[in-house]
């Protein structure tokens, strides 16, 4: 089956859940393949544009650092998913997970090192939440030196991030709560059974990011491309298909969507890390090199504004007291319509970055 970049954006819109909301229950649904939220925040913006809640909505949701080490809110039910499904299989597999913090380990592997730190944010958090540097003082007490390394940005020796974050996926971590902008750690709730959870994962990433490949599974989990491969055979029955020359794979089940995907209306605001942005082949939704390097930068990139299914627009906000500008730089013409529905949607969101109103301005 041939399938045009057009049907695969239409298709990811979709399955994101920003073609139509889903209703004030649908959180759940909403973080199928995880809500990130970084920066802080961020969650909380992504539930917003898929579903017609409250502000407090994301509470039904449990954050824990998951793929690449990012804080992800996920739904309880889904926790083994999004932890134990990552757990590494082998050496290789762990220092893909564990990101740079291998390089800095002199007498034990990878995966004996996600061992010991997993351990000891378990017996840290056993007696409940910690705050940040509470919880990084925690661990000094229990990680032999060898394991902990020199952080030139807070001059002290602690466990190295890419390490301690890896250790959620042992189910032993989770972001409860926050103390300003830094995060208070503590254990995360009893995970569901889940019989193959690194098969559900890579099915959740096909659902929502197909077509696809094994490729952009690793690149979107931060596993090694082995681990991807693995996880890939176990997926289920799948169709390849040709995504305008390319070779790629969408579900069995999802074949018949792909070709006929529903059409979006209505504008939506996401942030840059939204995760319909979140597969490597970011082309597929925005075909413009040029516009794709202004928004996907390292740090600081705009968000996006979503019109009947197309990135057609960019944009920021910034709060002045309680009111949140939001300054939209329109990548083609909007009519008045659009703008009116732009503004309706600003007021909506507003809330959830803790303004009251909204003004949208043109840049």
């Amino acid at each position: 089956m041939k399938v045009t970049r057009e049907q695969a954006r239409a298709f990811r819109v979709a399955r994101h859940h920003l073609d139509k909301r889903l209703d004030a229950d649908g959180a759940p649904v909403a973080a199928a393949v995880g809500l990130q939220d970084t920066p802080p925040g961020s969650a909380a913006v992504a539930l917003a544009a898929r579903a017609d809640v409250p502000v407090d909505a994301l509470d039904e949701l449990v954050i824990v650092p998951s793929i690449r080490g990012a804080p992800l809110a996920v739904a309880v039910e889904d926790l083994a998913i999004f932890t134990t499904g990552l757990d590494p299989p082998d050496e290789e597999a762990a220092k893909a997970v564990v990101g740079n913090a291998w390089k800095s380990l002199d007498e034990l592997t990878a995966m004996r090192a996600l061992d010991v730190a997993s351990e000891a944010v378990r017996d840290s958090l056993r007696d409940g939440p910690l705050a940040r540097d509470d919880f990084h003082q925690a661990l000094r007490e229990r990680l032999p030196e060898k394991l902990l390394w020199r952080c030139k940005g807070c001059g002290s020796n602690h466990l190295h991030p890419s390490l301690w974050r890896a250790t959620a996926i042992r189910g032993v971590l989770a972001i409860v709560g926050r103390e300003g902008r830094s995060a208070v750690f503590g254990a995360p709730p009893k995970a569901r059974k889940v019989s193959d959870p690194g098969a559900e994962l890579a099915r959740r990433f096909l659902s929502a990011y197909g077509p696809a490949s094994p490729a952009l599974l690793a690149g979107w989990a931060g596993v090694a491309r082995s681990h991807a491969d693995a996880l890939w055979a176990r997926a289920g029955d799948l169709e390849a298909v040709d995504l305008d020359g390319q070779e790629a794979w969408v579900l069995a089940e999802d074949a018949a969507t792909l070709k006929r995907p529903p059409a979006a209306g209505g504008v939506r605001l996401l942030a840059n890390l939204d995760p319909l942005h979140g597969a490597r082949d970011r082309d597929v939704l925005v075909p413009d090199a040029a516009v794709r390097k202004r928004i996907w930068k390292v740090l600081g990139g705009p968000g996006t504004v979503l019109i009947d299914g197309e990135v057609a627009a960019l944009w920021r906000a910034a709060k002045k007291g309680k009111r949140l500008v939001v300054t939209v730089e329109a990548l083609r013409r909007l009519d008045r319509a659009t703008e009116d529905a732009l503004a309706d949607e600003a007021d909506r969101f507003a809330p959830f970055r803790g303004a009251t109103t909204a003004e949208v301005v043109y840049a």
